[in-house]
C-alpha cells in the first residue's frame, strides 16, 4: 500500500521490511528505542489527535494548579497571587517561574493521565499498547473505536481521578502554607504532626500518579467493574512501588528539561509545543511499554486470577457491539502491520476487551 505525504506517515509510518519473528528479542531498552523510532510518524500524530481531544482537559490542570497557587498565596500570605508576584523581590521572575510551575505540573499531570479527556485517553492507550505488543494497528480507526467502545468507564475515571487531583493540589498547597517562611499559619500545627503531614501528602502524590499509570491499561485491556479497575491499580501500585517511583520521576524529568535548559518565557512555549507533537504519545508509548509485562504477568498469564468480576452493562454490551461491526477493519490493520519494521515479531495473544475479565486476588 502506497503511502505518500507528511500526513499519511503522521497516521500510518513509514515503509520499512519486516523482520523475521525467528529473531532474538532484544533487550528491553533497545526493543523500545526500536519500537519508538519505527512508529515515530505515528507517535506524532496519535499526540496530535489527542492533544486536540484533551485540551478541556489541559485547561482544568491549568486551572487546578492556579486554584492551589492561589489557596497558597491567600492562607500564608493573606494576599492574591498577582499581589505575590509584584511584591516580590524581582516580580519578573517570580512570574516566570509562576508560569514554568504551571507548565510542568499541568503536563505531568496530563502525560500522567490525572486529568485527562478519558475515553480519549483509553483509544490512545490501546494504540500505544499495541505498538508495544507489536500487533497490527490502524491508528486513526483504532483510536476511535476504543474511545467509543471503553466510553463509560473512562468517563467515570475522568472524573474520579480530577477531583482527586484537584484535592492533592490543594492539599499540597495547604501543607506548604503551614511551612513556608512568614507564613500566617506558621505555628498553626506542631512539627510532629508537619512530617507526619509531609509524609502523607507525599504519599497520596505518588500514589495516585502511580494509579494513573496502571487504570487505562487495564480500562482497554480487560471487562472490569469501577471497583475492580481501582482496587486493581492500587495493589499495582503498592507492589511495584519502586519501578513505579522511577518510572514517575523520569517522565517528571523529561517534563522539567525543556523548562530548565531554556530559559524564560520561550521554554514555557517549547514545552507547550513538544507536549502537543510528541509529548502525550511518546509518555504514553512509555508508560505502556512498562505496563504491560507487569499486566500479562499478574492478570493475563495468572491462572489464579479472579474471574467473579464482569462488565455486563448497556455500555459494555455497546462496545462490545462496536467492536464485533468494525472486525472487518481489523483485516485492514493487518496489512497495514507490514509498512512498519519489527511488526512481525513476537506476536502475543489479543486480550482487549476480553471476555471474562482478569482480577488481581
Amino acid at each position: 500500500m502506497a503511502k505518500n505525504g507528511f500526513f499519511n506517515r503522521l497516521i500510518y509510518g513509514k515503509e520499512g521490511p519486516d523482520i523475521t519473528a525467528d529473531e532474538p528479542e532484544k533487550r528491553a531498552f533497545f526493543r523500545f528505542w526500536e519500537i519508538a523510532w519505527n512508529k515515530r510518524f505515528k507517535l506524532n500524530g496519535l499526540s496530535l489527535i489527542y492533544f486536540l481531544c484533551n485540551l478541556l482537559s489541559t485547561a482544568v490542570t491549568a486551572a487546578a494548579y492556579m486554584l492551589a497557587v492561589s489557596f497558597y498565596y491567600t492562607l500564608s500570605k493573606g494576599i492574591s497571587v498577582k499581589d505575590a508576584i509584584a511584591a516580590s523581590a524581582d516580580p519578573r521572575a517570580a512570574q516566570v517561574m509562576y508560569y514554568m510551575g504551571l507548565a510542568f505540573v499541568t503536563i505531568l499531570f496530563n502525560v500522567i493521565p490525572v486529568f485527562s479527556a478519558g475515553p480519549f485517553r483509553a483509544g490512545m492507550t490501546f494504540v500505544t499498547q499495541s505498538f508495544v505488543k507489536r500487533e497490527p494497528v490502524f491508528v486513526w480507526h483504532d483510536y476511535i473505536t476504543k474511545t467509543r467502545s471503553n466510553l463509560k468507564l473512562g468517563i467515570q475515571a475522568m472524573i474520579i481521578n480530577g477531583i482527586a487531583g484537584v484535592i492533592d493540589l490543594v492539599t499540597v498547597a495547604f501543607y506548604l502554607a503551614c511551612t513556608a517562611k512568614d507564613s500566617n499559619m506558621a505555628g498553626v500545627m506542631p512539627n510532629w504532626l508537619l512530617f507526619i503531614s509531609a509524609a502523607i501528602a507525599i504519599f497520596i502524590t505518588v500514589m495516585l500518579l502511580a494509579m494513573n499509570l496502571y487504570i487505562y491499561p487495564m480500562i482497554v485491556t480487560f471487562k472490569l467493574t469501577l471497583k475492580q479497575l481501582y482496587k486493581n491499580a492500587a495493589i499495582f501500585a503498592l507492589i511495584k512501588w519502586l519501578p513505579n517511583l522511577g518510572i514517575i520521576l523520569l517522565t517528571a524529568a523529561m517534563v522539567l528539561l525543556p523548562l530548565l535548559v531554556i530559559n524564560g518565557y520561550f521554554a514555557f512555549i517549547i514545552s507547550l509545543l513538544l507536549y502537543a507533537v510528541i509529548g502525550l504519545a511518546f509518555t504514553a508509548f512509555l508508560h505502556s511499554f512498562y505496563v504491560y509485562p507487569i499486566l500479562k504477568k499478574y492478570m493475563i498469564d495468572n491462572p489464579k486470577a479472579d474471574r467473579s468480576g464482569g462488565n455486563n452493562s448497556a455500555a459494555g454490551a455497546a462496545g462490545d457491539a462496536i467492536d464485533a461491526a468494525d472486525s472487518a477493519a481489523d483485516a485492514y490493520a493487518a496489512a497495514d502491520n507490514a509498512a512498519d519494521n519489527a511488526d512481525g515479531a513476537d506476536k502475543i495473544d489479543n486480550t482487549e476487551n476480553a471476555e471474562v475479565p482478569d482480577v488481581l486476588r
